[in-house]
């Protein structure tokens, strides 16, 4: 004799599915969080550029004396950088490094430190 309907069994099952999917996409993010330092860099206004992933989404990049805010998150091979103005920036992510395309057709490319 069972104590649940198939109805609860498989809101159960559900529930369980999600609690997985959450704690997959979790721990996936971990593995992006640290520093990524700018790399080859043919102009100097770029120099000394860092972006910082950390925990939760949240993430800075750091400029000379300047820094902006962001909120960060992985889909597939891409990050998705979000300011706190409504603005996205789209770049890819391989292993330790992300390349953004910049406004001019100029790329950065930024490796993780």
């Amino acid at each position: 004799m069972s104590f649940l309907t198939t109805k609860q069994k498989y809101l159960i099952q559900v529930f369980l599915y999600l609690i997985m999917a959450f704690v997959l996409a979790c721990g996936q993010s971990d593995i992006y969080e640290g520093i990524y330092k700018v790399q080859d860099v043919k102009d100097t206004k770029h120099a000394g550029c860092r972006l910082e992933l950390m925990e939760k989404g949240q993430a800075v990049w750091r400029l000379a004396d300047n820094e902006v805010s962001f909120r960060w998150h992985v889909k597939n091979s891409e990050i998705w950088l979000s300011t706190n103005s409504g603005g996205i920036i789209i770049g890819n992510i391989k292993g330790d490094t992300i390349t953004i395309a910049l406004p001019g057709a100029e790329k950065m490319s930024l490796k993780k430190i």
